[in-house]
């Protein structure tokens, strides 16, 4: 197997499964380069269609939407990707939660994500608080204002280190975790055998993996 194949992914999985997608491909398939980016989840289906990318992975609803047979375009479900509301160490172990929470803002990672509009509804319906939601613009972003204090992101709960290892990061207790569905996006059957669907395969024995170690 040989070849290069250009993955884009959501701003989630990027963070959290193409690193380990990556090395877990140079050690099955050295001849396989992958090349990847991050990918606006509402623009998959074109970026395949267009040659922009060999192969998308997306989460959340909005990939959900079913390709008619024309497309040309595969569409293979993932194992799902589960996210968890994060925050300094300082807002989630607060002893008045509900005070510590007043102000609090809620930071998106990606406006097409649904998850945290999840946590408004949570607030609000939990804390009889509206926040305001700030785009983060990436996981780095979003995690270095979580750190702050500056507000609570819904980041992959696999990439959340303990607090006791010093990340500055703690998960809320009592707030919403959200599994996520993962899709993988690719252009035809005719490729079945090629560098893209190894890699395609690698990608969900991966997810599957990191399911059950968060199980």
């Amino acid at each position: 197997m040989a070849g290069r194949v250009s993955v884009g992914a959501s701003a989630l999985l990027l963070e959290s499964r193409v690193g380990s997608l990556i090395r877990d491909c140079r050690y099955r398939y050295p001849k396989v380069q992958i090349s990847p980016r991050q990918l606006v989840i509402s623009r998959a289906r074109e970026s395949v269609r267009d040659g922009e990318t060999d192969l998308a992975l997306v989460h959340g609803d909005f990939s959900a939407t079913p390709e008619p047979p024309s497309s040309g375009i595969v569409v293979e479900e993932l194992p799902p990707l589960k996210v968890v509301p994060v925050s300094s160490i300082a807002l989630a172990h607060a002893a008045d939660q509900a005070k510590a929470l007043a102000s609090v803002r809620v930071l998106a990672v990606d406006p097409d994500c649904a998850s945290h509009q999840v946590l408004v509804g949570a607030l609000r319906e939990l804390y009889g608080i509206d926040p305001q939601v700030i785009e983060a613009g990436s996981v780095g972003g979003a995690r270095e204002l979580a750190r702050s204090g500056y507000g609570i992101a819904m980041l992959p709960a696999e990439s959340v280190r303990p607090a006791e290892e010093g990340s500055g990061l703690a998960v809320i207790p009592g707030l919403p975790r959200v599994h996520l569905g993962v899709r993988a996006l690719w252009a035809g059957q005719d490729m079945a055998m090629s560098a893209v669907a190894a890699v395609c395969d690698v990608a969900a024995r991966l997810g599957r993996e990191q399911a059950g170690q968060m199980a």
